[in-house]
C-alpha cells in the first residue's frame, strides 16, 4: 500500500502554467491531498478564504500579477504556504516561506509541502508558549 503523506489535507495550488499546474495537482493528489486549483488572482484570492485549505503551493507570478495578496490572506489565516517558483526574490517579502525552484520532481515537492506543515506546526507551538 502506498504511503499517502498528505492524506486529509486540502492544498491550494496557484499556478498559471497549465502543465505545471497539472503536474502539481497529480503529485499532491497521488499523495492523498485534495487540491483546490487557481490560475488567476481573483479566483486564487477567493479560494484562499476557503475553510478547508490547510496549506498552499504558490507560483510567485500569475501573468502580470504577483501572489502577494494571496500570501497576506493565507498568513492572516495562519495557513502555511510555500513557493514553487523560478523567482528567488520571494524571500525578500516572505522570508519564512520555503521556495522550491522550478523544475522539481514530485518527490521534492511532496517533501517540501510536508516540511511546510512541520514548520507551521513548530511556529504555532512557539507562539503558544
Amino acid at each position: 500500500m502506498k504511503n499517502l503523506a498528505l492524506s486529509g489535507h486540502a492544498i491550494l495550488v496557484v499556478e498559471d502554467e497549465p502543465l505545471i499546474a497539472i503536474e502539481l495537482r497529480q503529485s499532491l493528489e497521488s499523495s492523498g491531498a485534495y487540491v483546490f486549483g487557481a490560475t488567476q488572482l481573483p479566483h486564487a484570492l477567493q479560494l484562499a478564504g476557503h475553510p478547508d485549505i490547510s496549506a498552499a503551493v504558490l507560483g510567485y507570478r500569475l501573468g502580470q500579477d504577483y501572489t502577494t495578496a494571496i500570501c497576506s490572506r493565507l498568513e492572516q489565516r495562519d495557513i502555511p504556504f510555500m513557493f514553487y517558483s523560478r523567482h528567488d526574490d520571494v524571500h525578500q517579502l516572505w522570508p519564512n516561506a520555503m521556495r522550491v525552484p522550478k523544475p522539481a520532481n514530485a518527490h521534492e515537492l511532496i517533501e517540501a509541502v510536508k516540511a511546510t506543515f512541520e514548520s507551521s506546526f513548530a511556529h504555532a507551538v512557539s507562539k503558544a508558549a
